[in-house]
């Protein structure tokens, strides 16, 4: 499917803007996982090692409580408990929030390492947790319960092996959040690393098809500039057009708007050039015409003169005399009929357009020139369509500018050869007449002049024949083609306008003459 130009620059658009869309669309999803990359480090990891650092600090205090209370006093005591039942109740109300806090962390995007190190994080501080709550029994055990002084002053030694057991088994729990801290801080530095790599390769990508992108533009751009330069071509073969010079062409071969634009501009072209060489045509047969009426007007009676006393002399004369008189009349009767020529060529009226059978007229230029013909050997053959219509003519202009063209075939079979006429309608406006013949031929340097006035390839000819058939067509409307080739034969077409069919018209069957 052939697309137009607006289609074409439409889709240069379309893919302009899906590459940029493109680029910008992967830039907000990569600036997005990046996001989401800091927020986990920043708000995550940093923050939650933060929070089991600080359970981890109050753990190793609270071990340090243990053990002053285990030496000091039951007067001392009393002063260190107060702080053991706070760092109890502070243990077991913030494990809970940092568990929250790692839940939040798992609805954030991530990767699935980092949902199974989460659920890992997971599991040890609830495990961490369920260890603070059965360590609860070993501290009411070992020290009471909390708000309670009075298990300060039991004997010592029955407390030992409680105190000694919950001393150990706190013990795990700060190594639990020892090892949990130095695993946040290692996950935080290589996410970090991370996350230094991703945005490093994250601002190269988004260069690199920024890049591509603005390829694609300019490529896009220099397409769309490719396929509108005819235009400028165009716009430049117009001024030429409009300095005078009707050659100019441009190419038409884009199977688009500016080829179809070109066709039409070189049509446009053809047509000024035609018209205007016709208009040069058309004025210098005037000049032609006029020059030839003088002409004619004042060679015309002292040639009758002329003729009239050679045929006297030729009356009065005898031998060489009279032979001599003979030769000037001959000569005097050529002359006349050349005059005869320039007069018709000069005063040729403008046609009286009436409806006219070219069958009919075909059918009889033939068989008033058949002994002629068959005089020179010539085989003619005519071929008319049974349903031709009738055209607008002149016949007697008509049938000389078609006794022009028959009898310049002819001449051009000095040999003798084959003649073939051809009647047919091309259209509802249009009917044609081809003449063909299998003479000499028209050399291409002579093909362009061979209507121009007093141009002649014939030995003796006075070069208006042709001249005078086509200012006999082009004004019946119609105009006179010529294809040549030397040595195998000339082609004219006439093409002439059709009359308009009426009710009173008969069909009028063409003549076929062998």
């Amino acid at each position: 499917m052939r697309l137009s130009i607006s289609a074409k620059i439409f889709t240069g658009f379309l893919v302009v803007l899906g590459t940029f869309g493109a680029v910008a669309t992967y830039s907000a999803i990569t600036m997005r996982n990046l996001g989401d990359e800091l927020r986990l480090v920043t708000r995550g990891y940093l923050d939650l090692r933060l929070q089991v650092s600080e359970l981890y600090t109050q753990q190793t205090n609270l071990l340090k409580e243990l053990e002053q209370l285990a030496k000091e006093g039951p007067a001392r005591a009393r002063l260190v408990k107060p702080d053991l039942d706070a760092a109890r109740r502070v243990r077991l109300m913030k494990l809970p929030k940092i568990l929250d806090q790692v839940s939040n962390l798992d609805t954030l995007r991530g990767s699935p390492e980092e949902h199974a190190l989460l659920n890992q994080v997971r599991a040890r501080l609830s495990r961490v947790q369920g260890e603070f709550r059965s360590d609860e029994e070993l501290f009411d055990e070992a020290f009471g319960p909390i708000g309670d002084l009075s298990m300060l002053t039991t004997d010592p030694e029955r407390l030992r092996p409680p105190r000694e057991r919950l001393w150990r088994q706190e013990e795990a729990i700060r190594k639990h959040l020892s090892n949990l801290s130095v695993e946040l801080k290692l996950r935080s530095e290589q996410a970090s690393l991370r996350l230094a790599r991703e945005e490093d390769r994250a601002v190269w990508l988004a260069l690199l098809l920024a890049v591509i992108a603005l390829v694609v533009g300019v490529t896009v751009m220099w397409i769309a500039t490719r396929m509108l330069r005819p235009l400028r071509t165009l716009a430049e073969r117009a001024k030429e057009i409009a300095r005078g010079d009707y050659k100019q062409r441009v190419d038409e071969s884009a199977p688009d708007e500016i080829g179809a634009l070109g066709r039409e501009f070189n049509a446009m072209a053809s047509a000024l050039d035609e018209r205007e060489q016709r208009l040069i045509r058309s004025e210098r047969l005037a000049a032609v015409g006029k020059i030839a009426a003088q002409i004619t007007h004042e060679v015309r009676n002292p040639l009758s003169s002329i003729g009239l006393n050679a045929e006297m002399l030729e009356e009065e004369t005898e031998g060489e005399a009279k032979k001599l008189a003979r030769a000037i009349v001959k000569e005097v009767d050529r002359l006349t009929e050349i005059t005869e020529q320039y007069l018709r060529f000069a005063r040729l009226p403008r046609p009286k357009l009436e409806r006219e059978d070219l069958g009919t007229i075909v059918s009889s230029l033939l068989s008033f020139l058949r002994q002629e013909l068959e005089g020179r050997g010539v085989r003619v053959e005519a071929h008319v369509d049974p349903s031709l219509p009738q055209v607008a003519a002149d016949e007697h202009q008509l049938r000389q500018a078609l006794l022009n063209l028959l009898r310049n075939a002819a001449d051009a079979m000095v040999d003798g050869g084959q003649l073939t006429m051809t009647a047919r309608q091309v259209d509802e406006r249009t009917v044609e007449l081809i003449i063909s013949d299998t003479g000499e031929g028209i050399t291409p340097e002579d093909l362009p002049k061979i209507f121009d006035p007093f141009f002649s390839t014939k030995e003796g000819g006075t070069g208006l024949g042709l001249a005078l058939t086509q200012q006999i067509i082009v004004e019946h409307g119609g105009k006179i083609e010529v294809s040549s080739e030397p040595g195998r034969g000339t082609t004219f077409i006439v093409s002439l306008v059709a009359a308009q069919p009426s009710p009173q018209q008969t069909t009028v069957v063409g003549a076929r003459v062998a």
